[in-house]
């Protein structure tokens, strides 16, 4: 079983590229996960957690620690989100929208996150050698994509608008890594995830809009 999840173990192979099975499952429940995410269906969380899961393993092995780690967060988060939603009925809940002061505070807070992963995940090689073998690839990069992660499902769960900023944000960030670690077909599914958080970002922009509107 363990040899099912190995990113040797190719499912397809598609121009000369080999796609395994945990990158397949991973990037295809990713890719259904964001798009109803955007259509405010709740599916988006259970089809979620298989997503993360295989991304888990998925990253651990390409030597992404920061982006394995939000695997676990991101699990958590689901399970709160998929509640959350459950008992609020999102189609019946409005859309909610940062204040100014909010923003700068989360900058500044993914500013300094930033830096404090990217620092911890540069050393894991050095402090845990027997767990991680190799140094993480693109440290900062990676962690800089985790913490804009946690930030976005965050507010994805609480429906606030500027969750899909953030996601643009990460989706062009993360489909250059992956491209550039050679999972070229997650990075496809990232470069698809970025025009899903487009269409999101525009979608929950004009819903705030119309409730503004109306509660004037």
């Amino acid at each position: 079983m363990t040899s099912f999840f190995s990113i040797h173990h190719t499912f397809f192979t598609a121009m000369g590229y080999s796609v395994s099975y945990v990158e397949f499952i991973g990037t295809v429940t990713g890719l259904i996960c964001i798009w109803l995410a955007a259509r405010d269906h709740i599916f988006t969380w259970p089809v979620g957690l298989i997503n993360v899961s295989c991304f888990f393993i998925l990253f651990w092995q390409l030597q992404l620690y920061a982006d394995m780690f939000l695997q676990i967060y991101f699990f958590a988060t689901g399970v709160y989100g998929w509640i959350f939603w459950f008992r609020k009925q999102p189609e019946n809940e409005p859309v909610y929208a940062l204040e100014n002061r909010q923003r700068w505070l989360l900058g500044g807070a993914a500013t300094v996150l930033t830096a404090i992963t990217g620092f911890i995940i540069s050393r894991l090689h050095t402090w845990w050698p027997g767990v991680f073998e190799h140094p993480a690839a693109y440290p900062y990069t990676d962690s800089l994509v985790a913490v804009l992660s946690v930030i976005a499902n965050i507010l994805l769960a609480k429906r606030i608008w500027e969750n899909w900023l953030l996601w643009v944000i990460v989706d062009v960030v993360a489909t250059a890594i992956y491209f550039q670690k050679g999972v070229k077909f997650l990075g496809i599914e990232y470069f698809i995830l970025l025009i899903i958080a487009a269409m999101g970002l525009v979608k929950w922009v004009k819903s705030y809009q119309q409730q503004s509107l109306t509660a004037k």
